[in-house]
């Protein structure tokens, strides 16, 4: 979990499925990673060995995997090189997108472009399995797909690997996880069995301010464990998800983006820093007017771009890393013509890779790719 506020507040169509989702297929995606400083040899012991090099031009999305690397140009043509042996290897022609995305059951999906299209492709060979128009924004729920149209206002449970439909409902807007789907409507909810569509809560008025009416800009709501949490405007909300009795609401600065973290805490991300709740109590822990980004393991980033692990339950810095940006479980600090990988819980120097913007970089196991200033994807696999 990343919540950055680097980006401006999230689209409305996009907080509907806001929340611990594995995906969502948005309108418009941001794309622009740009890529600094010049090239180097890397130093001898550097930690990292160098897999694979692959051509950037025309690049829309890619996906680093343990198994392979997929990429999707602009024409629309997806390539899987492989990075083990016997691993996908393939290349297909597909509605282009601005994202690729593993979701699980040997499945990617590819979306988030002008057409409005999902399309879910098979991870080892390219095929096409199904797709969806009218521009869906989905969620895998407990290995099934729940898609909401936002055209027709109708939510369906799928098969991941077929699209075959499991039940559906009208819907103004929609939350899940594993085990269940909230429909949302206006200050309204109601809980549905994610499996098989059985009703378990019908609707109810959540009693909640107008700001956060689930059809307003910014407001939005996700599943944590057994609460319902809806954010907007300057509160959050929670609500039990047996009955949808309100356990708290507290006033918050503009929230816009708001997931659990650490042990029974809410971390919510606003124009005036970070504010960390007690997910059970709603009681404030602690905030941090400087900070802009919280990750999953404790690091955060200022508005300077200075990185520090913090704990989480308290707000005490517990490792400060200066001007280093947090990737995964690194920290990467650019500098001349490198950038130097250390890992956040020890301080130690994990790599040395050529210089790269952090944003243009993901991992995956002991793998690391980043796109190249040069208009290249480089793979390197961590030995430090």
């Amino acid at each position: 979990m990343v919540i950055d506020l680097d980006v401006g507040p999230a689209h409305r169509e996009r907080v509907r499925s806001a929340g611990s989702v594995r995906y969502a297929v948005v309108a418009v995606v941001a794309a622009a990673l740009l890529l600094l400083g010049g090239s180097a040899a890397l130093p001898r012991g550097s930690g990292v060995v160098e897999v694979l090099k692959a051509d950037a031009r025309g690049l829309s999305a890619e996906l680093l995997t343990t198994e392979a690397l997929y990429v999707v140009r602009s024409d629309g043509l997806v390539q899987a090189t492989p990075l083990c042996a016997g691993c996908p290897s393939w290349s297909a022609q597909i509605t282009a997108g601005q994202r690729v995305t593993s979701a699980g059951a040997g499945t990617l999906v590819i979306d988030a472009n002008d057409a409005g299209v999902a399309t879910f492709v098979d991870a080892r060979t390219g095929a096409v399995l199904w797709s969806r128009d009218g521009f869906p924004v989905v969620q895998l729920v407990g290995g099934r797909v729940a898609d909401w149209n936002p055209e027709d206002g109708v939510l369906s449970v799928r098969d991941l690997r077929t699209g075959r439909l499991f039940w559906k409902r009208p819907a103004a807007g929609f939350t899940g996880d594993d085990r269940r789907i909230v429909l949302l409507e206006g200050t309204r909810a109601a809980v549905y069995a994610a499996e098989d569509g059985r009703e378990l809560t019908g609707f109810s008025d959540l009693g909640v301010p107008e700001e956060l009416n689930f059809s307003a800009p910014g407001a939005g709501a996700l599943i944590v464990g057994e609460r319902l949490i809806v954010f907007g405007g300057n509160r959050i909300a929670s609500y039990r998800l047996d009955g949808l009795s309100r356990e708290w609401i507290k006033k918050v600065v503009s929230p816009y983006a708001v997931a659990s973290c650490g042990d029974a805490l809410l971390c919510a991300i606003g124009y005036e820093g970070a504010t960390v709740l007690d997910l059970v109590t709603g009681v404030e822990r602690w905030n941090g007017e400087q900070w802009r980004l919280v990750t999953e393991s404790g690091v955060l980033t200022d508005v300077n771009g200075r990185s520090a692990r913090v704990d989480l339950a308290t707000g005490r810095v517990e490792a400060d890393f200066g001007r280093g940006r947090p990737v995964s479980d690194l920290v990467f600090y650019p500098e001349g013509d490198r950038t130097t990988l250390v890992g956040p819980e020890d301080g130690r120097v994990r790599a040395v890779i050529p210089r790269v913007t952090p944003d243009a970089c993901s991992t995956a196991g002991d793998l690391l790719a980043c796109r190249r200033y040069d208009l290249t994807v480089t793979v390197w696999r961590t030995t430090g």
